[in-house]
Formats: C-alpha cells, structure tokens, sequence
C-alpha cells in the first residue's frame, strides 16, 4: 500500500500545481493536460514497479473449501500481469489464491463438481491487484480437475505437475506463456493465442501428442522424445500404451511454440 500511496499522493500534488497555473493565468484550459499527464503518471508507475521493490509485505489470501466436490472446475479471466497457477491447495481445499483489489471470485457446486471462477484485474495499474503484482494460485491436487484460463497482454506461469488437469483450454492474447503439464493420468491441454509465444514442458514420465497448426511461425519441439510421425504432428513411441500421457493441441496465431 506504500507504493499505492505515493502515487495517489504525486497525482493530487501534480493536479493541485496544474490548477494553481490555471487560476492564476499561466496556463488554460487544465483539462487539456489531463489524459498526457495521466499517460506520463502511469508509465513512471510501471518503471517504478520494475525497479523499486518492497521490502517483504504480508500478502493477503483467500480459500474455496472443496466441501465434498468429487472434481473442479477452474475458470480463469485475467487482465494484464503476470499470473502463476499451480498445484498444492491443502486437503479439504479447492483454490488458494492472492487477495486484492480489481478481483471478483465465485464458487458453486453443480452435481458432485465445484464450479469456481476468479476474474482478475490488470496487476500493474495502482490500487489493482496484489502488492507484488502477481497473481498465484494453488489448485486441488486430489481430485480431477477442468480448467480454463483466458488472459490478454500477459506473463502466465502454470505447472501442472501435481494437479490431475484431464483438460486444460488456454486462450490467451499476445502473451508469453509456460506450461508444465501434469505427471499423473490422461490429459489434454488446447491452445488457440493471438501473437504469443507458447513453452510446454512434458515431464519425463508422461507420454505426448503433439499437433500444431501450420501457420504458427516457429515449431521447436524435441523429437528425440517426440519423432514426427506426420505434417505438424509429434508423438512419443509409447504414447498409445502409456498410463501418463497428454493431447496437446496448438491453435492458429502462435507466434513460436517450444514442447520439450
């Protein structure tokens, strides 16, 4: 809240001085100063994110309780920021999230699956978001899990690893993403990005399937793990015969895509 503070407190300073110029003859019309002192404000407070730090502040979080839900549904809209989801929500726990302003949570049980839903605001605009300016959640590990994650200019971090993620949709705007996906059961995880680059790890002991659409400009993929077996598919020599093993599906507008 320091950081939140000292801008409040430069932008009343500043409207103050530039109405002080007005009333006494200096300057005109002060609402022509407006929208570029207000550009100006906010691109100081994006460098001053980048390189000024606090010092170690409590962050704030909520929990979803599971409440009997035999699976969960996750459903994620995301602004501008950066954004880290993962596995390790207590036993008895469906989500463990960051607290802040510009956030709007649900939860509803529908049959035996928890429907949850978390929209998160741009983290980098003052008085919205968490203080460190990322967003973190924790998903249930014990039980199967769907999730859908939108974003737009974003930086998203999601590992899987722990979480049993049968279905994983991503769509996402000009965004740098990395995906680990999960290490236990079946799972499919679908792409469609606008210019985004796309890093998917598949840990060792899971098999892959890999297509990717021909227009995506650049393709890395390890095919000492995954041998081409057609025109934009990829696919491990056990992956029909595997326990562990994931679909993953990459859609048009991908600027690069890296599955290792």
């Amino acid at each position: 809240m320091r950081r939140d503070s000292i801008f409040w407190g430069v932008a009343l300073i500043v409207l103050g001085v530039l109405f002080f110029l007005q009333g006494q003859g200096y300057i005109g019309n002060v609402s022509r100063y407006i929208w570029p002192f207000a550009l100006i404000l906010v691109g100081a407070w994006i460098i001053l994110g980048v390189y000024w730090k606090p010092a170690q502040s409590e962050v704030e979080t909520f929990t979803v309780p599971l409440g009997g839900a035999q699976s969960v549904k996750y459903h994620f809209a995301h602004g501008v920021g950066q954004l880290e989801i993962s596995g390790g929500a207590p036993a008895g726990l469906a989500l463990v999230g960051t607290s802040a302003v510009g956030m709007n949570r649900s939860s509803r049980l529908n049959g035996d699956r928890l429907d949850v839903r978390v929209e998160a605001g741009p983290s980098f605009l003052p008085m919205v978001g968490p203080e460190q300016g990322v967003w973190r959640f924790q998903l249930a590990q014990d039980v199967p899990v769907l999730l859908d994650v939108e974003s737009g200019a974003s930086s998203l971090l999601i590992d899987l690893t722990d979480v049993l993620a049968t279905r994983f949709s991503l769509k996402t705007g000009a965004s740098s993403s990395s995906v680990t996906m999960p290490a236990r059961g079946a799972s499919i995880l679908d792409v469609e990005a606008g210019a985004a680059s796309v890093n998917v790890r598949v840990p060792d002991v899971t098999a892959a399937r890999i297509r990717v659409k021909e227009d995506v400009v650049s393709v890395n993929v390890d095919t000492n793990r995954f041998p081409l077996l057609d025109s934009g598919i990829y696919q491990s020599a056990n992956f029909d015969a595997s326990q562990n093993r994931t679909e993953i599906n990459i859609d048009s507008g991908v600027s690069s895509v890296t599955v290792r």
